[in-house]
């Protein structure tokens, strides 16, 4: 990277000049000015990479205008003079400067500035790596997924958290691009027997099990000097939390069935759609495995969250296929406003789906009956809470409060009328006029009922 920088040097004193390139030329090719004429026309001609202006040329603070037209050629500008007045460093920093050098400077102060400079590079090279995998315009989101940048001056655990679709995968080979890791070992946890998870990760010897038929090596020993990515960690149980733990903090572990010891210098990347503190709290996660893990932390948003990716994604999904889709405002309007569960991935099967079925032109009536009325579904047709409620207050009485909320959601939904209700759920007006009166005032709270409404 280094070998293909241009770099631009501009400085009066001939002799400052010849001293300050033969400090550079170990970094790049370098270009030469002796006045800010000279230095404007290399700046159009030719592209460059870092630039360092004297801010005194003949006299005057030309310097300064030079900066502002570098900043506007996106190159990154580093000042070299003697002047060291605050109002003149106030502004060469407000007219774009990146950096300071006072004359005269050595060797060692010249390779940190030159180092910030590779540093500011790479983390630019960085920012259009993330910018093309991970599609958001969501300032929040940009900013927590630019942490990402910072993680190549460290081996530390890393923890992604977000809802299912937010793209956990997505930036976990993000981060093995910009680590630049040649191994990465990718494993659900949740797909797997406490049994099998330490076969998988520790590997296991011909015969510990039924089913060992031969020696197997473990994921943590073949990411050695790589990454394993852990998705789903929060499916570990906590036999299976409590041996990787030991595994992370020694660096050392026994495959299943052996007494050979086995060493491996592995970066462990995790993911969950799960609430951590949740299940700490819940004594199903221990805490002390999740601190080692989560030393660096990524959070997604869902999209509800950041409602203004929704037509970007559309946008993107319907991109990536050889046919014109076109959304109508009242169809994109409709699409905003859905809650989207399973966020990025429910945009992509959607689109999937228009193109399978030939559909070109979508207008609110191609939209599923789901999101036009922006209902979202769950795996569970009852929750906890409401377990909760029948453990509490037994099933007659629960069905018995479930039949109120329904039959007043009902009657909200035919604009208040109960005769419209009541023809629609298919009951007698009478019935459920009776039934209302006689559970109006009843509630269920958990906690308080002892078996009885309160």
């Amino acid at each position: 990277m280094e070998n293909e920088t241009t770099i631009l040097l501009v400085e009066d004193d001939l002799l400052t000049l010849r001293t300050n390139k033969r400090l550079l030329i170990s970094y790049g090719k370098v270009l030469t000015a002796s006045n800010s004429f000279d230095a404007e026309q290399i700046m159009i001609e030719r592209k460059i990479d870092v630039s360092f202006f004297d801010l005194n040329l003949d006299g005057e603070l030309e310097g300064l205008n030079l900066i502002k037209k570098a900043q506007s050629a996106n190159i990154y500008s580093i000042v070299v003079s003697g002047e060291s007045r605050e109002d003149v460093l106030h502004s060469a920093f407000e007219n774009g400067a990146k950096d300071y050098l006072l004359k005269p400077f050595n060797n060692e102060k010249l390779i940190q500035v030159i180092q910030r400079f590779f540093n500011s590079k790479k983390h630019l090279e960085f920012e259009n790596l993330i910018n093309k995998a991970f599609i958001t315009k969501s300032q929040a989101q940009v900013e927590e997924i630019y942490k990402i940048k910072n993680l190549t001056i460290s081996d530390k655990p890393v923890f992604i958290n977000g809802e299912t679709g937010t793209g956990k995968r997505v930036i976990a080979h993000l981060i093995k691009e910009i680590s630049q890791s040649e191994k990465f070992i990718e494993v659900n946890c949740s797909q797997f027997t406490d049994e099998l998870i330490a076969s998988e990760l520790f590997g296991h010897t011909k015969g510990s099990f039924t089913g060992a038929h031969n020696d197997k090596i473990g994921l943590l020993e073949e990411a050695h000097n790589g990454i394993v990515f852990l998705d789903e960690i929060h499916a570990l149980s906590l036999k299976s939390q409590k041996t990787l733990l030991k595994a992370i903090e020694e660096k050392e572990f026994f495959p299943v069935g052996s007494n050979r010891l086995v060493k491996s210098n592995f970066r462990v990347v995790s993911a969950t759609c799960e609430n951590m503190e949740e299940l700490i709290g819940a004594g199903k996660f221990r805490e002390d495995l999740f601190a080692r893990i989560s030393t660096f932390q990524i959070n997604l948003l869902s999209l509800k969250e950041r409602k203004e990716d929704i037509g970007l994604l559309f946008d993107y999904f319907i991109s990536k296929h050889l046919v014109q889709i076109l959304i109508t405002k009242e169809a994109r309007k409709i699409l905003d406003e859905y809650a989207w569960p399973r966020n990025t991935r429910e945009i992509q099967d959607l689109v999937e789906n228009w193109v399978v079925n030939g559909n070109r032109l979508i207008t609110p009536d191609i939209l599923p009956n789901h999101i036009k009325n922006n209902l979202v579904g769950s795996n569970k047709l009852f929750s906890d809470s409401h377990l909760d409620l029948i453990e509490e207050f037994g099933l007659t009485e629960f069905l018995t409060y479930m039949k109120k909320e329904l039959t007043l959601a009902m009657i909200k939904r035919n604009g208040g009328s109960m005769r419209k209700a009541s023809k629609a759920m298919g009951a007698s007006h009478s019935n459920i006029s009776t039934f209302l009166k006689q559970n109006r005032n009843k509630e269920l709270t958990i906690g308080r009922g002892n078996g009885k409404y309160s």
